[in-house]
């Protein structure tokens, strides 16, 4: 009997602006967008709504949904699938409803990665974000400028890896993230907040955090890591031992920090008397004993260029047990006992253009799925080289080279590497997906650069009319 393919998702950001004039909607927008939603098959959510997919399959999270993130952006949810094709039928679904909802109350949907009319400052991030607790306690606790993501929209493709292959993968997409970002980025500067840059998304990620001070760790926690990892200890150590903890809990439920700021393993190895004096983000003091459940909660404090997310069996270990195996250096076992599911989410690529947005997922599904070719062509130069390809890819023509190594001869050859990939897969549908990227190597040109000249000669109005969705 034939195996049933790794499930691929993904998760689609496209900034929302009003048809009048092109501004960003008010948070009190999406709360009526929610409502009308509600009023159908959607369930309200703490920052958007949820549904059960009836053609789910058994995965970690089986329901589509429709949220708000850091500002006005819309983000759409598929439920995994075992094709790309049918995360395209539901992609389908979820933007028709979306669009007939944002239309109703004079907005709609755009196909690119930085809103037109939304600059990355304090007094128009607090205007237009989305509350959220945590990003206040990042702001005010750790000292993170998150105003310079506001205006930012990106696609995140998720596929099942796995354990064995998951640092391989992760080495892959870091390796190759800048790569990625010279193809799809979608993303100019449209303001001059970033002197014209033709990709602000991998620098406002990266400047968004200290750099310096007490929280000085939290830069490797953004962006890809200064030292490549090889391990899952090198991945975990960067969560755990490196630098101060995040918060306790989810993204969203149950949150609370420790004020002195230990390092993870700390917070499980030192537990004072009672507790760690804790503080809950609503303001309450309280005492916080260590439990596993603390240890499979810390896969979202990573969030680099792509990282593991993981289901655990049991979330009832002894801490003592999972101590022991960190400390007798036997963690890749230990995990492997108890670790239910692996998926890996790549975080490196821009929203695409209308009729385009399953490019991303195409590629990094055929890349993943061709792990040992994709890793011959990012192994063959050394990490400092793909760090400087990154470096690149947010000011430099997509016909250009970097130390030497012509970009556009480099990015077909990962599109192939994808390609076979989709082959083996059996995604004869999604291989058309790659048909847009090649399009931009055949013309030298990436969208970012198509689309700055267009808002340099049309402004606002031509850039809605070309990438309404």
């Amino acid at each position: 009997m034939k195996s049933q393919p790794p499930l691929v998702s993904t998760e689609l950001e496209v900034p929302v602006v009003s048809l009048r004039d092109g501004t960003p909607p008010p948070p009190e927008v999406f709360q009526s967008l929610w409502d009308s939603l509600a009023g159908l098959s959607w369930k309200r959510q703490a920052f958007g709504v949820a549904r059960e997919y009836p053609l789910a399959v058994p995965c970690m999270n089986p329901l589509q949904s429709m949220v708000t993130d850091s500002g006005p952006t819309l983000e759409l949810v598929t439920s995994p699938a075992t094709s790309i094709s049918r995360i395209a039928l539901q992609l389908d679904d979820l933007q028709t409803e979306a669009r007939a909802a944002l239309e109703d109350l004079g907005y709609a949907m755009l196909g690119c990665a930085v809103h037109p009319r939304l600059r990355a400052v304090p007094e128009e991030y607090y205007r237009y974000r989305t509350p959220r607790a945590s990003y206040d306690y990042a702001i005010e606790q750790r000292r993170w400028n998150h105003w310079s993501i506001v205006h930012i929209a990106s696609v995140q493709e998720v596929v099942d890896v796995e354990l064995a292959d998951a640092v391989r993968v992760m080495r892959l997409l870091h390796r190759l993230a800048g790569l990625m970002n010279f193809l799809l980025r979608n993303d100019p500067d449209l303001d001059g907040q970033y002197g014209g840059a033709l990709s602000i998304r991998p620098q406002a990620w990266r400047d968004h955090v200290p750099h310096s001070g007490l929280f000085a760790a939290d830069a490797e926690r953004v962006y890809i890591p200064g030292r490549e990892f090889s391990s899952w200890r090198d991945y975990l150590s960067l969560l755990w031992e490196q630098g101060a903890m995040f918060l306790i809990g989810t993204k969203d439920k149950g949150l609370a920090y420790v004020p002195q700021h230990p390092t993870f393993m700390r917070f499980l190895k030192e537990t004072p008397d009672g507790g760690w004096p804790a503080k809950t983000l609503a303001g309450e003091e309280i005492r916080v004993v260590p439990e596993f459940a603390h240890v499979t909660q810390t896969d979202w404090t990573y969030m680099g260029m792509a990282r593991i997310r993981w289901k655990w069996r049991d979330s009832s270990i002894e801490i003592g047990a999972f101590l022991d195996a960190w400390q007798r250096d036997d963690i890749e076992a230990f995990l492997a006992a108890n670790l239910e599911k692996v998926v890996v989410e790549n975080r490196c690529n821009s929203t695409q253009p209308p009729g385009e947005n399953l490019a991303s997922l195409a590629l990094v599904t055929g890349l993943i799925t061709n792990l040992d070719q994709a890793l011959e062509l990012a192994m063959r130069e050394p990490y400092s080289f793909w760090a400087l390809v990154l470096e690149a890819s947010m000011t430099a023509p997509f016909d250009s080279t970097v130390a030497d190594r012509p970009i556009l001869v480099l990015a077909r050859e990962m599109v192939d590497v994808a390609r076979e990939g989709l082959r083996v897969r059996g995604e004869v549908e999604a291989e058309r997906a790659l048909s847009s990227l090649y399009a931009r190597i055949d013309d030298r040109c990436s969208y970012s650069e198509r689309l700055l000249r267009d808002y340099r000669s049309g402004g606002v109005e031509r850039l809605i009319k070309r990438l309404r969705i």
